[in-house]
This record gives C-alpha cells, structure tokens and sequence, in this order.
C-alpha cells in the first residue's frame, strides 16, 4: 500500500516526459533523492486510499471509487499544475459520472488494488476481493487478470517466497516500450526481479518513462512485499499526504500489526 504510493510519488514528476521533448526519467537512477520537493501523489494514490477505505469500512468497491473520483478530480494545486488538468483521465471521470461503461484494460486497474493484497491473508480470497474491485471500472478480462496476478505476486512476497519462486509467464518482454494496458506489469515485476532493494526496483520502473506514476506505484506495490522500505521514505511520504489518508494508512497496516 504504502509502497504504491511512494511508487506514484517518484514518478509524478516524469510523466510523459519524452512526450513533450524531454528525458528527465533516465536522471532517476542517480539522483540523491527518490522523493523529490515537488513531487506530489496523484489518481494513483488517491483511488488506492478508495479500495483501502472500501475494506477498512466494509464499503462497495464501485460505490467508494466513483466516491473519491468525484472528489478529487479537479484537486490541481498549484505544484501539479504543469502535469495534470485534471487528477484522472477523461474516460474515468466519464464513468464516475456513469456516463460510460466500466469496461476498461488500461493499467489504472492495477495501481489501486494492492490493499486488497495486503489486507486479506486467504489467497482464494484475494483473489475474489480482487475482480471486485477491478470490475466497476475495468470489467475486462484483461485487467482482471492482471489484477489477481498482481495481488498474487504480492501475496507470496508477503508470505516469503523469492521471486524466482513465482511461475510467472511474462508476454510483453520489450522493457523499453510504453505500454498503457494492464500489460505493463511484466514491467514492473521485471523491474522488482532485477532488483537488490525497494528502491532500486522503483528507479528501474520510472526510468522506463512514459506513464511514470503509474508504473512506480505497481511496482512500488510489488516492492513492499519482497523487499524493506526505508524509513526515510516512509516518512517523506507520509508528509506528502493527506491527513486522513494517514490515518487510513496507520489503521490498515495496524490491522495487520506492520505499523508503518
């Protein structure tokens, strides 16, 4: 959980930089800091904190998703300014408004459902928590096999498997192409397998470029669970937050008794 949400805050600033004639993302493999001062979380945190708070409150997943959709949505400061005109995509402010159909592969269906990987312990039952959080906004059969293989690469780091353990069958091997569908997590995961740290795997993420938020919250989700997260990057991103998604934070990761 809170590993997606540093993941999206590494990333925030690099998003499709190449887009717009740059490649600052490359720079992240050697600067001092992975949070920088203006880095800020986005849609990729924000919904996260909406399936955190489905499960902690006993919530329909559709419900509180189209919730914090149409709350945050137009949360722009000023810092976020030069990224985003809105916090969320045009197609899914379409469907929190029910005006189109929640039938989407793009990877926004695996950025938000890591709490379901963190917070249920029966496989069988990740896995069914996990297409019903992916299905509001993502009934495809794409994203919800993504989604279940995401929660559980996640669930076997959580009991102690290595990665080299998991039968993974990766199809999009190209590491340097952009990849906006639920496809993107052969990425990420590759991105955790050649890494030593939780740091070093969301710097090989975010390098890649294209939708950098979002790939650095899937894996920074992965991450946590084969890996330490630092605390000093624990606490710089919980200064980044919001005082009520702190506090979902803190009750979460309690239930689980892994304060963070």
């Amino acid at each position: 959980m809170l590993g997606a949400i540093i993941g999206d805050l590494a990333g925030s600033i690099y998003e499709y930089d190449e887009f717009k004639g740059k490649s600052r993302c490359t720079n992240i493999l050697t600067k001092d800091n992975l949070i920088e001062n203006d880095s800020f979380y986005s849609d990729d945190t924000i919904l996260t904190m909406a399936v955190l708070d489905a499960i902690l409150n006993g919530l329909d997943y559709g419900l509180v998703l189209r919730k914090y959709g149409l709350k945050y949505y137009k949360d722009v400061p000023m810092t976020r300014a030069n990224h985003f005109k809105y916090m969320f995509s045009p197609d899914f402010i379409k469907w929190c408004k029910m005006e189109k159909e929640g039938n989407s592969i793009g990877n926004g269906a695996l950025m938000r459902v890591s709490p379901v990987g963190y917070l249920f312990d029966d496989l069988g039952v990740i896995l069914r928590e996990t297409e019903k959080a992916t299905i509001p906004s993502h009934n495809s059969d794409l994203a919800i096999r993504m989604a279940k293989k995401l929660n559980e690469i996640i669930y076997f780091g959580r009991k102690g498997y290595a990665t080299s353990d998991i039968n993974y069958n990766l199809v999009n091997l190209n590491f340097k192409k952009f990849d906006s569908t639920c496809l993107v997590l052969d990425k990420c995961f590759l991105a955790v397998i050649g890494s030593k740290s939780f740091e070093e795997a969301v710097r090989k993420a975010v390098s890649l470029g294209g939708d950098t938020d979002t790939i650095g919250a899937i894996t920074g989700s992965i991450a946590e669970a084969y890996f330490e997260i630092p605390l000093n990057l624990k606490e710089q991103a919980l200064e980044k937050l919001p005082k009520e998604f702190v506090l979902k934070l803190e009750k979460g990761y309690k239930i689980k008794k892994d304060m963070i």
